[in-house]
């Protein structure tokens, strides 16, 4: 059975996340997935701000809510589509969780686009480690899973927080 992920390894991570962002290092696939939906909504906030600049969103950002799709199929077309008037297509999935088939998306990731950043913003619960989804994107991507905190852990984490 795998190790379940602690709290503070998820932010080491998220860390090492948010620094490479900053530097402009993107992957083609990130999976934010877990319990814990605020270090998830704060990466996905921060790569929908990094990645392109406010002339190109209106072309070449979707924003697709899960609950809204009822063929995954219509998210891996708009991965699989050219950028229009620039060089990233940022497809970035809301709500994941709500998607009747999540496992569908492995169609485009065994095979990601270099022209798109597919973010999977997937809250409440995680991504089926055994799934082709997972695996795809472990080995092309950046997994992130947000465990739900125990009390005795948010003490130092908001401490070393508030100092930073």
């Amino acid at each position: 059975m795998a190790k379940a992920i602690r709290f503070r390894e998820a932010y080491a991570q998220y860390e090492s996340i948010v620094k490479d962002i900053r530097a402009r290092k993107f992957a083609p696939i990130y999976l934010l997935m877990g319990e814990e939906g605020y270090f998830i909504d704060c990466l996905t906030d921060m790569l929908a701000a990094s990645i392109l600049d406010e002339s190109e969103k209106a072309f070449n950002q979707l924003v697709i809510y899960g609950k809204d799709v009822e063929d995954e199929g219509i998210i891996v077309n708009y991965a699989r589509q050219m950028p229009m008037m620039g060089g990233k297509m940022v497809i970035i999935v809301k709500d994941a969780a709500s998607l009747r088939k999540v496992d569908n998306l492995s169609h485009y990731t065994s095979a990601p686009s270099a022209s798109t950043i597919l973010i999977i913003a997937h809250k409440g619960k995680s991504v089926d480690k055994r799934s082709a989804l997972y695996k795809q994107v472990s080995a092309k991507g950046v997994v992130f899973e947000s465990p739900r905190p125990y009390d005795n852990e948010l003490a130092p984490w908001i401490a070393t927080y508030l100092r930073a």
